[in-house]
């Protein structure tokens, strides 16, 4: 038999008077979502169930969608006193289990500055009712990062002041303790931005369902009452992918969106106390469609349900929607000319600009009473001592009349289309209705990838010579003359040259007549490419979203030694007389430690279908995603048997040691030649990235077909060429991925092995499958 929804999950159980006061109670205008509902019923009925037990539960979703009013709201529904902790970067052991003090003489501690004095009188007065982050934050006024730095401080400063006596210690356990060892509701907030991995390895323990905690006190068994919920953001600054072996002790997981348009309405006027039904629908639509467009566009803000209730009370007490609209809500979302550009074009596409204008426009017709706002639409104050079952049921009612009356707005955005969307010759085909949305560039933004201004680019277009030959123009016109970017680009293809007859040399191809070419560019390739880099950005970004995060967080592979705390213990250095017996890792590093090489075949049968269009789209895409991250990319293509007198032909699209700002365009000259020789390719190619100063280094080759070129250079004796290619600079640090596009699949499957192979099925998956490579080498 179920029991009554907001009974104590155990009825037999006894609160002291401070746990009752954790228990949170719901306001009048709480509003019971489905989540609340659905989590609610699962954990009552799977309580006494043995290893069916839900006591760990993960609310995975956007700021603002309700996560931790749901965790509070659970509080109340079980009867268990609440309590939270809020992770950071630099988490440590000690914020998981807590801190052992050394206990000194009030005369020592006056050698200490005054906040020191505060924090330790207030961990020495505890009665370890509250963890020790929590009394210093509070002592001090400090947010809970300050609180963690400032006790690994204290237990500096006091060991320093023991001065060689006999010192007695004390343990200081964490928030998270006290609720494992009480049997509180916890929620912890962003693990998903820890670093250490140790840390995550002690909150694994925490979380196990018979768990147990090896403290410096003794063992400490899981209270049965104790229930964890994970609270964490999708795809923000500094949020990495949830450990796979915590999400693994998770037995129920809610991922947590907007609501749906109605329910959005109702807890927006039990909140705000708005009755106007119309003008809240009108701001749900927005909210939705912003919502909406962010996420397409990867742009990492939210449009969520505080920004919603924000906007719809400022609209409640007489102020115009659209003048609010930017400071309510799209300024939370982004402040990025590029981006909030975006968001306008979207709504102007759904009509709701007009729609907004329609509703200031009529709230300014309404009479003024006793000098109030002419717009103002809150319920009177008789109306707000209403029960709320009585004012959501009136609520309800008005929102079905209105929905007969109005059709809910519907917004379709298109990021970006197939290979097919973009013609040969570079335009775009007439759309019937509706159109994509487009990435548009403002005035002040930057230009491209490689963060050049629109001076910049406007530099670096090239007209042609007299003999139509590309005449190149340096990004810094106002420093040097055209004349010396030209002889600079020529030096460097001289160089180009030289290091790729020394990659082959004592191969079979040594005696291959080879030329490396740098292709020009003119302001037609300028116009194509961004073209490309707009129906590309958005998916590129998004996978940069996921992936920046993972940059910030890289840490050096050595550890700091001597140091008052750490993730190691250093036993050699226990006779030391200064308490520095740990060590720990030393900052991440300034930039990725990865370079990335992309090898394209120019073959003539890579003209064949889209195959070609896939293959500079792919790298656009991956060129475009290398310059977010800060990682070096070169982007080669190659074919054969031009000429008798140049029987291999490379071209240099990009290079990370090129001598202008113009590579980015110079990709728009891929296109489809002669053969193919692939291991000669692969050896240029790996070879420039092998002398490289990163330590990781990962070569892709697209291609779609098996190696032949002339002179016997096909079947067997080529496969064997490109696997003593690959096995001579895997031993250099070079690690090769193919992406196979065409008939032969098999084969070269075969000639790659299949841990090195990745069949891409549908051309227009290409450039996203790329740059997700990329990222997962990070």
């Amino acid at each position: 038999m179920n029991r009554p929804p907001h009974e104590p999950l155990s009825p037999d159980r006894r609160l002291t008077a401070d746990e009752r006061a954790l228990v949170w109670t719901k306001p009048p205008t709480h509003a019971e979502s489905d989540e609340e509902r659905r989590i609610s019923r699962e954990v009552r009925r799977n309580w006494h169930r043995g290893d069916l037990k839900i006591a760990t539960i993960l609310l995975e979703g956007d700021a603002g969608s309700g996560k931790t009013q749901l965790a509070k709201a659970l509080s109340a529904n079980f009867g268990l006193p609440y309590t939270k902790i809020t992770c950071f970067a630099d988490m440590d052991k000690t914020d998981v289990i807590g801190a052992i003090l050394p206990v000194i003489a009030p005369e020592r501690q006056q050698g200490l500055e005054p906040d020191d004095r505060t924090a330790l009188q207030a961990l020495y007065a505890s009665d370890g009712f509250r963890g020790a982050g929590e009394l210093i934050a509070d002592a001090l006024g400090l947010t809970p990062e300050s609180a963690s730095a400032r006790l690994k401080r204290l237990i500096g400063l006091v060991s320093a002041q023991a001065g060689g006596e006999a010192v007695a210690y004390r343990f200081y356990p964490s928030e998270i303790v006290r609720a494992f060892e009480r049997g509180y509701l916890l929620e912890i907030q962003e693990p998903t931005v820890i670093r250490d991995a140790a840390v995550l390895m002690a909150l694994n323990a925490a979380l196990e369902p018979d768990g147990a905690l090896n403290l410096p006190t003794g063992l400490l068994r899981r209270h049965p009452d104790f229930v964890a919920v994970i609270t964490t953001n999708r795809g923000y600054a500094g949020v990495r992918p949830l450990n796979e072996a915590l999400r693994d002790r998770v037995q129920h997981a809610e991922k947590m969106d907007l609501p749906a348009r109605e329910v959005m309405i109702g807890r927006a006027a039990a909140k705000t106390g708005c009755r106007d039904i119309r003008a809240l629908g009108t701001l749900a639509d927005v909210i939705l469609a912003l919502d909406r467009t962010a996420k397409a566009h990867a742009i990492k803000g939210v449009a969520g349900m505080r920004s919603y209730f924000a906007w719809a009370d400022a609209v409640a007490d007489g102020v115009d929607a659209r003048e609010t609209l930017y400071t309510k809500v799209i300024y939370k979302i982004s402040t990025d000319p590029e981006e909030v550009k975006l968001l306008e074009e979207a709504l102007a596409q759904g009509g709701l600009f007009r729609e907004l204008e329609d509703l200031d426009a009529a709230t300014a017709r309404e009479p003024r009473d006793g000098g109030e706002p002419s717009d103002r639409r809150r319920e009177t104050r008789a109306a707000e001592t209403e029960p709320d079952s009585e004012k959501e049921m009136d609520i309800e009612k008005e929102m079905k009349i209105k929905q007969e009356m109005e059709k809910e707005t519907k917004i379709e955005i298109k990021t970006w289309g197939a290979a097919e969307s973009v013609l040969e010759d570079g335009s775009e085909p007439e759309a019937d209705g509706e159109r994509a949305l487009a990435l548009k560039r403002s005035a002040d933004s930057e230009d491209g990838s490689s963060g050049a201004s629109a001076k910049d680019a406007a530099m670096e277009r090239s007209d042609r010579e007299e003999d139509g030959a590309p005449r190149v123009h340096g990004a810094g016109q106002d420093e040097a003359s055209a004349e010396e970017v030209k002889q600079r680009e020529k030096a460097f293809r001289r160089q180009l040259n030289q290091e790729a007859r020394g990659a082959v040399e004592g191969s079979m191809h040594q005696g291959v007549k080879l030329v490396v070419h740098r292709p020009g560019f003119d302001e037609a390739d300028e116009r194509a490419y961004g073209r490309l880099r707009a129906e590309l950005l958005p998916v590129v970004r998004e996978i940069a979203a996921q992936t920046l995060p993972l940059l910030e967080h890289e840490q050096a592979p050595d550890f700091a030694r001597h140091q008052f705390y750490g993730a190691r213990f250093q036993a050699d250095s226990a006779a030391r007389r200064d308490f520095r017996h740990f060590a720990k890792k030393r900052p991440p590093s300034d930039s990725p430690s990865l370079a990335v090489g992309l090898r394209i075949d120019e073959s003539g049968s890579m003209a064949a279908f889209g195959r070609l269009e896939a293959a500079r789209r792919a790298a656009v895409a991956v060129y475009e995603f290398c310059a977010m991250c800060g990682i070096p990319v070169l982007i080669y293509g190659d074919t054969a048997d031009v000429s008798r007198l140049e029987q291999m032909s490379v071209y240099a699209y990009a290079d990370p040691a090129g001598p202008d700002a113009g590579d980015r365009f110079r990709l728009m000259g891929i296109r489809a030649r002669g053969n193919n020789r692939d291991g000669m390719a692969l050896r240029i190619a790996a070879d420039r990235l092998a002398g490289m100063p990163q330590s990781a280094k990962l070569l892709i080759s697209v291609s779609d077909g098996q190696p032949k070129a002339m002179d016997d250079y096909a079947g067997e004796r080529a496969a064997r060429d490109m696997r003593a290619a690959i096995s001579d600079y895997e031993r250099k640090g070079v690690a090769f991925v193919a992406a196979a596009i065409g008939q032969d699949k098999e084969i070269i499957g075969r000639i790659y092995g299949g841990e090195r192979f990745l069949d891409i099925a549908k051309l227009e998956d290409l450039p996203a499958k790329l740059v997700r490579i990329v990222a997962r080498h990070l």
